[in-house]
């Protein structure tokens, strides 16, 4: 995935790049806790673009599509699975089976948010840059 965006500052070989929403943005409205679609992103400085430039940014597609499952649809599917586990293991403690399966959809995905969080802190924590600046337009 290519996005444009323009370097704010420099640290050793890495850059923080400003990036807007492109054209396959467009119909998404994933991109709106940051505010008018930008996100500041540490990328690779292959280019030894400086503070100011426009450049084009290569984010690994992998990556995305890996981050956009655990962050869209683990929670949804804990929460499935959550209310499975409540209708079946609640029941026994005399709960309904509605109030069991609530119980459960909503512990399990309490706990997939927490581990969310711990893996996004996980990867900050994590040296690995999984996007590079490709070209200064």
């Amino acid at each position: 995935m290519i996005e444009s965006g323009v370097v704010n500052k420099i640290e050793k070989q890495l850059a923080w790049v400003t990036v807007v929403k492109g054209e396959q943005c467009k119909n998404c409205n994933a991109c709106q806790s940051f505010g008018e679609g930008s996100a500041e992103l540490l990328v690779s400085n292959e280019v030894s673009a400086k503070p100011g430039d426009k450049v084009e940014v290569e984010i690994d597609p992998k990556q995305v599509i890996r981050h956009s499952a655990i962050i869209f649809l683990l929670p949804v599917f804990s929460l499935v699975v959550g209310y499975f586990l409540g209708v079946n293991y609640l029941t026994k403690i005399s709960l309904s089976t509605e109030a069991a399966g609530i119980i459960g959809s909503i512990g399990l995905m309490a706990l997939t948010f927490i581990g969310i969080i711990i893996y996004d802190r996980l990867i900050s924590k994590s040296q690995e840059i999984n996007a590079r600046v490709i070209r200064i337009l």
